[in-house]
């Protein structure tokens, strides 16, 4: 089983950020959050893979977070080599904070975006030089096993020339994986952000080879590692892989139907979360589809530790069927292997959307 515990709480709302979050809670009402997960949280399946992610979970006071962490180890007892990941944001961190994770964690995640601070504050991102600055050395002193960078690209005033000095910098830091987004609208977001499409798609190419001869795989959409060092969580949880989501609006996967807790006060009186309940062939198909976003694909191997999976052979009609509708050079196929190239990667969304619809 792998575990996402959602800590939807954060210093403010960056304005580019959709996700779901609070931000400036007061104390008692992170307790209270602290308080049902003790009540309720007792796991029925040994952990794979734990991400703790938000929100920023670093928002919380050093108390705080070491009660969660605790909490995490003792109900899952979680073996030796277990990959732990948790998301931080560089204003949030301080020493005692930095020191309790590299405790607790394999993994930490550093949501800096930019190193411009220009850029950063056209997007609505509250940090500055200093915490940044500060957060770097701390992580470094820290000597995590991994540690991975979120930065954005496409951005209002940013050039490509000064994206790839934030990645150089990245780089330089230590990081040896990077989460490389394009800008994306989102409905949801404080900022009414303009997204270039066009210059993203003039970007990724360049993004990608960049990141090969730095030493990194574009092993998904957006990320990139040194080899060992991609995020195992969020390639079992793309591959199918069942997922426990605890917190309010925290997502999981049972093998056959998808869930959704309620936001945080609904959660805290207990209520149940929606379901997503499709037919098997849907549920395989938007499976299918998902991987496809990495570099590897599928394999008839990997495709058979999908729950309920079907034939390899419905697979290669499928992926052939959508290669037929679009440039044969986005894809891989073989008895083998079935991928998207790196160019057809970049069209994801189009052929996701042939192949959910396959037969639904």
């Amino acid at each position: 089983m792998n575990y996402y515990f959602h800590v939807p709480f954060c210093r403010s709302k960056c304005g580019y950020c959709a996700f779901y979050s609070l931000p400036e809670p007061s104390p008692e009402l992170i307790d209270s959050y602290l308080d049902r997960l003790e009540r309720t949280f007792f796991p029925e399946a040994p952990a794979e893979t734990i991400y703790i992610g938000g929100g920023t979970p670093t928002f919380l006071s050093a108390p705080q977070l070491e009660r969660l962490l605790k909490l995490i180890h003792e109900r899952l007892a979680p073996p030796a080599g277990t990959e732990i990941s948790c998301e931080a944001n560089p204003e949030t961190l301080d020493r005692e904070k930095v020191a309790l994770l590299r405790r607790h964690i394999t993994r930490i995640s550093l949501g800096v975006q930019s190193f411009h601070p220009i850029v950063r504050r056209n997007i609505g991102r509250k940090c500055s030089d200093e915490a940044l600055d500060r957060a770097l050395e701390l992580i470094g002193d820290a000597d995590f096993p991994h540690w991975n960078m979120d930065l954005i690209f496409a951005l209002p005033g940013q050039t490509p020339e000064a994206f790839f000095t934030d990645a150089q910098w990245a780089i330089e830091a230590g990081a040896d994986h990077l989460s490389c987004y394009a800008l994306t609208a989102e409905e949801n977001a404080a900022l009414e952000l303009p997204e270039d499409d066009d210059l993203a798609a003039e970007m990724m190419p360049g993004i990608a080879r960049f990141m090969e001869e730095q030493g990194f795989s574009r092993y998904e959409v957006s990320n990139f590692a040194r080899p060992g060092a991609e995020c195992r969580h969020n390639c079992n949880v793309w591959r199918g892989g069942l997922l426990a989501g605890v917190g309010p609006r925290a997502c999981g996967f049972d093998g056959t139907d998808r869930w959704r807790n309620p936001q945080l006060e609904p959660w805290l009186r207990g209520e149940a979360p929606e379901r997503d309940a499709i037919s098997p062939a849907a549920r395989l198909n938007e499976i299918f589809a998902v991987n496809l976003r990495t570099a590897a694909g599928w394999t008839e191997a990997l495709w058979r530790q999908v729950p309920k999976a079907d034939a390899w052979s419905a697979r290669r009609a499928i992926f052939r069927a959508a290669a037929a509708s679009f440039d044969p050079s986005w894809f891989r196929i073989s008895d083998e292997r079935l991928a998207l190239t790196g160019k057809g990667m970049m069209f994801w969304n189009s052929v996701a959307g042939e192949i959910i619809a396959h037969g639904t």
